[in-house]
Protein backbone atom coordinates (compact mmCIF):
# COMPACT_ATOMS: atom_id res chain seq x y z
CA UNK A 1 0.00 0.00 0.00
CA UNK A 2 1.09 3.56 -0.66
CA UNK A 3 1.12 5.22 2.73
CA UNK A 4 1.13 8.80 1.51
CA UNK A 5 -2.23 9.43 3.14
CA UNK A 6 -1.36 7.75 6.42
CA UNK A 7 0.28 10.25 8.74
CA UNK A 8 2.80 8.08 10.53
CA UNK A 9 3.45 9.02 14.14
CA UNK A 10 7.21 9.02 13.60
CA UNK A 11 6.73 11.77 11.03
CA UNK A 12 4.72 13.83 13.49
CA UNK A 13 7.22 13.40 16.29
CA UNK A 14 10.50 13.73 14.50
CA UNK A 15 9.79 15.79 11.37
CA UNK A 16 7.40 18.43 12.66
CA UNK A 17 9.30 19.58 15.71
CA UNK A 18 10.10 23.27 15.79
CA UNK A 19 8.77 23.85 12.29
CA UNK A 20 5.40 22.50 13.35
CA UNK A 21 5.39 24.71 16.38
CA UNK A 22 6.32 27.76 14.34
CA UNK A 23 3.38 27.18 12.01
CA UNK A 24 1.04 26.96 15.00
CA UNK A 25 1.71 30.56 15.94
CA UNK A 26 -0.63 32.29 13.52
CA UNK A 27 -1.15 30.08 10.53
CA UNK A 28 0.75 28.26 7.83
CA UNK A 29 1.56 28.51 4.17
CA UNK A 30 0.59 26.17 1.40
CA UNK A 31 2.17 26.50 -1.99
CA UNK A 32 0.07 29.59 -2.77
CA UNK A 33 -1.87 30.81 0.23
CA UNK A 34 -1.40 31.70 3.84
CA UNK A 35 -4.08 30.13 6.01
CA UNK A 36 -5.00 31.94 9.20
CA UNK A 37 -6.13 30.12 12.33
CA UNK A 38 -8.58 31.45 14.88
CA UNK A 39 -8.31 30.60 18.56
CA UNK A 40 -9.87 27.38 19.84
CA UNK A 41 -11.59 27.54 23.19
CA UNK A 42 -10.92 23.89 24.03
CA UNK A 43 -9.78 23.39 27.62
CA UNK A 44 -6.56 21.41 28.04
CA UNK A 45 -5.97 20.77 31.73
CA UNK A 46 -2.96 18.42 31.71
CA UNK A 47 0.26 17.95 29.79
CA UNK A 48 -1.11 14.66 28.44
CA UNK A 49 -4.20 16.44 27.15
CA UNK A 50 -2.08 19.10 25.47
CA UNK A 51 0.24 16.57 23.84
CA UNK A 52 -2.74 14.59 22.54
CA UNK A 53 -4.34 17.70 21.10
CA UNK A 54 -1.15 18.92 19.38
CA UNK A 55 -0.60 15.51 17.74
CA UNK A 56 -4.09 15.62 16.26
CA UNK A 57 -3.63 19.22 15.18
CA UNK A 58 -0.38 18.37 13.37
CA UNK A 59 -2.05 15.36 11.74
CA UNK A 60 -4.56 17.70 10.09
CA UNK A 61 -2.02 19.86 8.26
CA UNK A 62 -1.31 17.78 5.13
CA UNK A 63 -5.03 17.50 4.48
CA UNK A 64 -5.25 21.28 4.26
CA UNK A 65 -2.01 22.31 2.60
CA UNK A 66 -1.44 19.53 0.05
CA UNK A 67 -3.24 19.87 -3.28
CA UNK A 68 -4.27 16.19 -3.55
CA UNK A 69 -4.89 15.48 0.14
CA UNK A 70 -7.07 18.56 0.51
CA UNK A 71 -9.65 17.05 -1.89
CA UNK A 72 -10.70 14.59 0.79
CA UNK A 73 -13.89 15.25 2.74
CA UNK A 74 -12.79 16.37 6.23
CA UNK A 75 -15.96 15.20 7.98
CA UNK A 76 -15.49 11.74 6.52
CA UNK A 77 -11.85 11.65 7.68
CA UNK A 78 -13.04 12.50 11.18
CA UNK A 79 -15.74 9.81 11.02
CA UNK A 80 -13.16 7.27 9.86
CA UNK A 81 -10.75 8.31 12.62
CA UNK A 82 -13.43 7.49 15.20
CA UNK A 83 -14.35 4.24 13.45
CA UNK A 84 -10.77 2.86 13.23
CA UNK A 85 -11.73 0.23 10.62
CA UNK A 86 -14.59 -1.02 12.77
CA UNK A 87 -16.90 -1.19 9.77
CA UNK A 88 -14.30 -1.28 6.97
CA UNK A 89 -12.00 -3.93 5.59
CA UNK A 90 -8.30 -3.11 5.64
CA UNK A 91 -7.58 -4.48 2.16
CA UNK A 92 -10.55 -2.60 0.68
CA UNK A 93 -9.41 0.65 2.29
CA UNK A 94 -5.88 0.24 1.02
CA UNK A 95 -7.13 -0.35 -2.52
CA UNK A 96 -9.32 2.77 -2.37
CA UNK A 97 -6.40 4.92 -1.20
CA UNK A 98 -4.09 3.55 -3.88
CA UNK A 99 -6.73 4.23 -6.51
CA UNK A 100 -7.25 7.76 -5.20
CA UNK A 101 -3.53 8.51 -5.47
CA UNK A 102 -3.16 7.07 -8.95
CA UNK A 103 -6.38 8.15 -10.72
CA UNK A 104 -7.19 11.76 -11.49
CA UNK A 105 -10.67 10.71 -12.67
CA UNK A 106 -11.49 9.07 -9.35
CA UNK A 107 -10.40 12.23 -7.56
CA UNK A 108 -13.31 13.96 -9.32
CA UNK A 109 -15.84 11.40 -8.07
CA UNK A 110 -17.49 12.85 -4.94
CA UNK A 111 -18.85 9.51 -3.73
CA UNK A 112 -15.48 7.84 -4.06
CA UNK A 113 -13.71 10.76 -2.33
CA UNK A 114 -16.01 10.35 0.68
CA UNK A 115 -15.35 6.62 0.85
CA UNK A 116 -11.62 7.15 0.54
CA UNK A 117 -11.65 9.86 3.22
CA UNK A 118 -13.31 7.48 5.69
CA UNK A 119 -10.59 4.92 4.98
CA UNK A 120 -7.85 7.50 5.42
CA UNK A 121 -9.23 8.53 8.80
CA UNK A 122 -9.52 4.92 9.97
CA UNK A 123 -6.03 3.97 8.80
CA UNK A 124 -4.53 7.04 10.47
CA UNK A 125 -6.19 6.08 13.75
CA UNK A 126 -4.97 2.50 13.42
CA UNK A 127 -1.44 3.64 12.59
CA UNK A 128 -1.45 6.14 15.43
CA UNK A 129 -2.70 3.58 17.96
CA UNK A 130 -0.36 0.86 16.70
CA UNK A 131 2.74 3.02 17.11
CA UNK A 132 1.94 4.01 20.67
CA UNK A 133 0.87 0.48 21.59
CA UNK A 134 4.12 -0.90 20.16
CA UNK A 135 6.06 1.39 22.48
CA UNK A 136 3.91 0.58 25.52
CA UNK A 137 3.03 4.27 25.49
CA UNK A 138 -0.77 4.32 25.20
CA UNK A 139 -0.88 6.03 28.59
CA UNK A 140 0.77 9.11 27.05
CA UNK A 141 -2.19 10.03 24.85
CA UNK A 142 -5.91 10.72 25.14
CA UNK A 143 -7.38 9.72 21.78
CA UNK A 144 -10.50 11.80 22.30
CA UNK A 145 -8.33 14.93 22.47
CA UNK A 146 -6.26 13.78 19.50
CA UNK A 147 -9.56 13.70 17.61
CA UNK A 148 -10.34 17.21 18.93
CA UNK A 149 -6.97 18.48 17.71
CA UNK A 150 -7.58 16.90 14.30
CA UNK A 151 -11.01 18.52 14.09
CA UNK A 152 -9.68 21.92 15.18
CA UNK A 153 -6.96 21.66 12.54
CA UNK A 154 -9.60 21.03 9.88
CA UNK A 155 -11.73 23.91 11.23
CA UNK A 156 -8.66 26.23 11.21
CA UNK A 157 -8.72 26.60 14.98
CA UNK A 158 -5.75 26.31 17.30
CA UNK A 159 -5.60 26.20 21.10
CA UNK A 160 -1.93 27.28 20.94
CA UNK A 161 -2.42 30.20 18.59
CA UNK A 162 0.22 32.51 20.08
CA UNK A 163 2.17 30.04 22.19
CA UNK A 164 4.96 28.62 20.07
CA UNK A 165 7.14 27.93 23.08
CA UNK A 166 4.62 25.63 24.75
CA UNK A 167 4.26 23.57 21.58
CA UNK A 168 8.04 23.18 21.38
CA UNK A 169 8.16 22.04 24.99
CA UNK A 170 5.34 19.55 24.45
CA UNK A 171 7.10 17.98 21.47
CA UNK A 172 10.37 17.86 23.39
CA UNK A 173 8.71 16.18 26.36
CA UNK A 174 6.99 13.61 24.18
CA UNK A 175 10.13 12.86 22.16
CA UNK A 176 12.08 12.27 25.36
CA UNK A 177 9.49 9.92 26.82
CA UNK A 178 8.96 8.09 23.52
CA UNK A 179 12.74 7.65 23.27
CA UNK A 180 12.83 6.02 26.71
CA UNK A 181 9.95 3.70 25.88
CA UNK A 182 11.47 2.85 22.50
CA UNK A 183 14.85 1.94 23.99
CA UNK A 184 13.21 -0.16 26.69
CA UNK A 185 11.16 -1.98 24.05
CA UNK A 186 14.22 -2.71 21.93
CA UNK A 187 16.16 -4.05 24.90
CA UNK A 188 13.25 -6.27 25.89
CA UNK A 189 12.78 -7.87 22.48
CA UNK A 190 16.51 -8.27 21.89
CA UNK A 191 16.93 -9.94 25.27
CA UNK A 192 13.95 -12.25 24.80
CA UNK A 193 15.10 -13.26 21.32
CA UNK A 194 18.67 -13.99 22.41
CA UNK A 195 17.53 -16.02 25.42
CA UNK A 196 15.17 -18.05 23.25
CA UNK A 197 17.82 -18.86 20.64
CA UNK A 198 20.31 -19.96 23.31
CA UNK A 199 17.89 -22.52 24.70
CA UNK A 200 16.37 -23.49 21.37
CA UNK A 201 19.61 -24.55 19.70
CA UNK A 202 20.02 -27.25 22.35
CA UNK A 203 16.69 -28.87 21.43
CA UNK A 204 16.60 -32.12 19.48
CA UNK A 205 16.49 -31.62 15.71
CA UNK A 206 17.33 -27.90 15.77
CA UNK A 207 20.34 -26.82 13.70
CA UNK A 208 22.04 -23.43 13.49
CA UNK A 209 23.87 -21.89 10.53
CA UNK A 210 26.91 -19.57 10.86
CA UNK A 211 24.63 -16.55 10.37
CA UNK A 212 22.62 -17.44 13.48
CA UNK A 213 19.59 -18.81 11.62
CA UNK A 214 18.08 -21.84 13.36
CA UNK A 215 15.90 -24.42 11.65
CA UNK A 216 14.23 -27.76 12.13
CA UNK A 217 13.26 -30.19 9.38
CA UNK A 218 9.60 -31.15 9.76
CA UNK A 219 9.33 -33.01 6.46
CA UNK A 220 12.00 -33.91 3.92
CA UNK A 221 11.56 -33.15 0.23
CA UNK A 222 13.22 -34.41 -2.93
CA UNK A 223 15.15 -32.99 -5.85
CA UNK A 224 17.31 -29.89 -6.15
CA UNK A 225 17.62 -27.01 -3.73
CA UNK A 226 16.68 -23.52 -4.96
CA UNK A 227 19.32 -20.83 -5.37
CA UNK A 228 19.08 -17.19 -4.31
CA UNK A 229 17.99 -16.34 -7.85
CA UNK A 230 15.23 -18.95 -7.98
CA UNK A 231 11.54 -18.19 -7.95
CA UNK A 232 9.66 -20.27 -5.38
CA UNK A 233 6.10 -20.93 -4.29
CA UNK A 234 5.50 -21.56 -0.60
CA UNK A 235 2.87 -21.90 2.06
CA UNK A 236 3.84 -20.48 5.42
CA UNK A 237 2.79 -19.36 8.86
CA UNK A 238 4.64 -16.69 10.82
CA UNK A 239 4.42 -16.40 14.61
CA UNK A 240 5.93 -14.28 17.35
CA UNK A 241 7.57 -15.62 20.49
CA UNK A 242 4.24 -15.08 22.23
CA UNK A 243 2.70 -17.66 19.89
CA UNK A 244 0.60 -15.05 18.10
CA UNK A 245 0.27 -15.57 14.35
CA UNK A 246 1.07 -12.35 12.47
CA UNK A 247 0.84 -13.70 8.92
CA UNK A 248 -0.27 -16.92 7.24
CA UNK A 249 -0.80 -17.97 3.65
CA UNK A 250 -2.83 -20.88 5.01
CA UNK A 251 -5.29 -18.44 6.56
CA UNK A 252 -5.54 -16.55 3.26
CA UNK A 253 -6.14 -19.79 1.40
CA UNK A 254 -3.39 -19.26 -1.19
CA UNK A 255 0.39 -19.83 -1.35
CA UNK A 256 2.71 -17.02 -2.46
CA UNK A 257 5.30 -16.74 -5.24
CA UNK A 258 8.46 -14.67 -4.96
CA UNK A 259 12.07 -14.48 -6.05
CA UNK A 260 14.21 -15.78 -3.24
CA UNK A 261 16.64 -12.87 -3.17
CA UNK A 262 13.81 -10.36 -2.65
CA UNK A 263 12.69 -11.39 0.84
CA UNK A 264 14.15 -11.13 4.34
CA UNK A 265 17.66 -12.63 4.67
CA UNK A 266 16.40 -15.41 6.95
CA UNK A 267 14.11 -16.65 4.19
CA UNK A 268 16.69 -16.22 1.43
CA UNK A 269 19.15 -18.35 3.37
CA UNK A 270 16.74 -20.81 4.91
CA UNK A 271 14.68 -21.75 1.87
CA UNK A 272 17.87 -22.59 -0.03
CA UNK A 273 18.30 -25.42 2.49
CA UNK A 274 14.98 -26.93 1.41
CA UNK A 275 13.97 -29.26 -1.39
CA UNK A 276 10.61 -29.31 -3.14
CA UNK A 277 7.94 -30.83 -0.90
CA UNK A 278 9.87 -30.23 2.31
CA UNK A 279 8.58 -28.38 5.35
CA UNK A 280 10.90 -26.55 7.74
CA UNK A 281 10.51 -24.52 10.87
CA UNK A 282 12.75 -21.45 10.97
CA UNK A 283 13.78 -19.43 14.00
CA UNK A 284 14.96 -16.14 12.58
CA UNK A 285 16.88 -13.61 14.70
CA UNK A 286 15.94 -9.97 14.19
CA UNK A 287 19.07 -9.15 12.18
CA UNK A 288 17.93 -11.69 9.56
CA UNK A 289 14.30 -10.47 9.71
CA UNK A 290 12.96 -6.91 9.99
CA UNK A 291 15.36 -5.51 12.58
CA UNK A 292 14.35 -2.12 13.92
CA UNK A 293 11.88 -1.29 11.15
CA UNK A 294 8.97 -3.71 10.81
CA UNK A 295 5.72 -2.43 9.36
CA UNK A 296 3.83 -1.09 12.42
CA UNK A 297 0.61 -2.65 11.16
CA UNK A 298 2.14 -6.13 10.94
CA UNK A 299 2.07 -6.71 14.69
CA UNK A 300 5.83 -7.31 14.63
CA UNK A 301 7.74 -5.25 17.19
CA UNK A 302 11.24 -3.87 16.53
CA UNK A 303 14.04 -6.40 17.01
CA UNK A 304 11.62 -9.32 17.20
CA UNK A 305 12.69 -12.90 16.63
CA UNK A 306 10.30 -14.55 14.18
CA UNK A 307 9.25 -18.18 13.84
CA UNK A 308 8.08 -19.48 10.46
CA UNK A 309 6.76 -22.81 9.29
CA UNK A 310 7.49 -22.94 5.56
CA UNK A 311 6.39 -25.53 3.03
CA UNK A 312 8.25 -25.39 -0.32
CA UNK A 313 5.77 -26.20 -3.09
CA UNK A 314 7.55 -25.24 -6.32
CA UNK A 315 10.92 -24.05 -7.60
CA UNK A 316 11.40 -22.33 -10.96
CA UNK A 317 13.81 -20.07 -12.81
CA UNK A 318 12.57 -16.45 -13.03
Amino acid sequence: MSRGLVIIIGFILFSCGDDAAQSSKAGKKSAKDKIIYSRSNISLSTERDSISYVLGFEMAKPFITDTVFSLLDKEEILAGFQDSLGSMRLDSCEMKIQSFLSSEDLRKNKTFIKQCASCVGALNRMEFYSNFEGLNALDLVNFDLTYTGLKDGFDLKNAFLDDTNSVNILFSTLKTEIGKRYNATLEKFQREGNEFLKKNKKKKGVKQTPSGLQYKVLRKGTGENPTAGSKVKVNYKGTLLSGETFDSSYDRGAPIDFQLNQVIPGWTEGIQLMKKGSKFEFFIPHELAYGANPDPRSGIKPYSLLIFEVELLEISTP
